[in-house]
């Protein structure tokens, strides 16, 4: 059997996505979500699947974290990776139209939830699982403005720079850090009605997120993903 990979974020539309290609792909998964109900949901929708195990806890904290990594461990597993997929919901608006308190709040959700994680699930895959693959998934909308969501944009940056920095802080860790940027809107089951060609589909991502889990050699700390692409390494 393979081993384990765990995925915060897996109620969200692109978490769910990701679970279901994992689970398809023969993987063994543990769905961490902050909400019981949805990770239900998420089981309900699947088939209720003997190889899926839902985990409620949160990465808001480092308390939460911790707490989250001790449930892990209480599942005596055997894990090949874990995958970040975490955020808020984007809510557009004017950025100069808001104050300090909403863009700390977005910065939060965005850039501190996965700087939580990373500290907690990297050192747990180093102890346990060589060459285990941390991936975190965020925006490719980094280089160049999103006017309306500036935020997100700005989270997103900085997510970047999060990731090139724990690539090169984990270097000498039997881990592979990387970050998946999403170069386009993705079509999950929250907005199938949707049809743009242009879209990411979500079973790309989860298709994706495979790739890496069993041949990247962790060399590039984020890499672009585009519709009807693979994973490319970023240069920047």
């Amino acid at each position: 059997m393979k081993s384990s990979v765990i995925v915060i974020g897996a109620s969200g539309g692109i978490g769910g996505g990701v679970v279901a290609n994992l689970l398809a792909e023969g993987y063994p998964v543990v769905a961490v979500g902050r909400h019981r109900d949805t990770l239900l949901q998420l089981a309900d929708r699947l088939g209720q699947p003997s190889a899926l195990t839902v985990l409620t806890a949160s990465v808001e904290s480092e308390t939460a974290s911790r707490d989250l990594v001790q449930q892990l461990v209480a599942l005596r597993r055997r894990f090949a990776g874990a995958v970040v997929a975490i955020g808020p919901e984007r809510d557009c608006g004017r950025l100069m139209d808001r104050n300090d308190v909403f863009l700390e709040d977005r910065l939060h959700a965005h850039v501190v939830t996965h700087f939580n994680a990373a500290r907690a699930l990297i050192p747990l895959l180093a102890d346990g699982a060589p060459n285990a693959l941390y991936l975190g998934i965020a925006s490719a909308a980094t280089t160049h403005p999103w006017y309306g969501f500036g935020h997100f944009s700005i989270a997103n940056a900085a997510l970047r720079m999060l990731a090139k920095v724990m690539h090169g802080e984990n270097r000498d860790m039997p881990v592979r850090v990387q970050q998946l940027a999403l170069n386009g809107l993705v079509r999950t089951h929250r907005n199938d009605h949707c049809a743009c060609s242009e879209w990411l589909e979500v079973d790309a991502v989860g298709r994706a997120v495979i790739d890496l889990l069993q041949h990247s050699d962790g060399s590039a700390a984020v890499l672009d993903l585009r519709a009807g692409g693979t994973p490319v390494p970023v240069n920047d």
